[in-house]
């Protein structure tokens, strides 16, 4: 891939819904939860997770999938946020992450974050949806 090419993704990225929306559920988990982010799109060969953090208070490391859903959305919430094989695929790139990291030993836990948008791009909510 040209450089030119990777700068023209780079700015197309940050100017997508999803990049701005994970990005706002990173800050969210961070501020309003006070989890420690460890990384963002973490990647395993073709898996990738959202954002991976800790969770000082239960002293867990947290596997987020971010999921960005118009107000008008039918179905809301983690029960529509992951189908059967993403969240296997999910699973997969965890345990990878905690080879990678010799975290083996360690807590974690996946979790949904759900954030909202209206019609104009704009964040309307962000909730935490923990699913063990």
């Amino acid at each position: 891939m040209k450089l030119w090419d990777i700068v023209l993704k780079f700015f197309r990225r940050r100017n997508n819904l999803g990049y701005k929306a994970e990005t706002a559920a990173a800050r969210f988990l961070r501020k309003e939860k006070k989890f420690k982010i460890l990384q963002r799109n973490y990647r395993h060969k073709h898996l990738e997770i959202d954002i991976v953090c800790f969770d000082k208070f239960s002293k867990s490391i947290v596997f987020a999938e971010v999921k960005c859903r118009p107000e008008h959305a039918k179905v809301r919430g983690y029960y529509s946020a992951t189908s059967k094989k993403k969240t296997e695929n999910l699973r997969k790139c965890a345990k990878a992450f905690l080879r990678e990291n010799g975290a083996f030993n360690q807590n974690f836990r996946f979790s949904v974050v759900e954030v909202v948008h209206n019609e104009k791009g704009g964040f309307t909510s962000i909730e935490l949806y923990e699913t063990h």
